[in-house]
């Protein structure tokens, strides 16, 4: 299960969500003595990139809070608002996993998002009529899993 929170607020589900995919890293330093023809690598900084696929349709409420980080009104859009890429927003993703599908299945392990900004956004369109998902990329400032209790 997917959930989603703006940087002090309480995580909301995303139902709509389909797939997280964090790839991090790390910048790469050779280092070598002259004449010599081995070559120490050494790791640096870790950048980590994160694409979130969310399911739309009819339904624009997780599209907007991602996309724009604009959240839909109680009495629903009024028409006029303009949902587009903000990249100045800031989310926090976190994916709980479980051993199962069941309503008994216990918590794995939780994996972290955090400080992710959008910086692109598709919307393909698929002639067969399957249903639509919008694609964000962005970076994040971490990612990190905390496994359950116990395990």
């Amino acid at each position: 299960m997917i959930f989603h929170a703006f940087p002090g607020q309480s995580w909301v589900l995303l139902n709509e969500g389909r797939v997280l995919t964090p790839n991090q890293s790390g910048d790469e330093t050779e280092y070598s003595r002259i004449g010599d023809k081995n070559k120490l690598k050494v790791a640096n900084t870790v950048t980590t990139d994160v694409a979130v696929q969310v399911y739309f349709e009819d339904d624009l409420t997780e599209v907007a809070r991602i996309l724009g980080g604009q959240v839909r009104p109680g009495g629903g859009w009024v028409g006029t608002e303009e949902i587009q890429l903000d990249t100045t927003v800031t989310h926090n993703f976190k994916v709980e996993n479980y051993d199962g599908i069941t309503v008994g299945a216990a918590l794995l392990f939780t994996e972290y998002v955090n400080s992710w900004r959008p910086s692109g956004v598709g919307t393909p369109l698929d002639a067969e009529g399957d249903v639509r998902i919008a694609e964000f990329s962005g970076a994040a400032a971490s990612y990190y899993i905390i496994p359950a209790a116990g395990l």
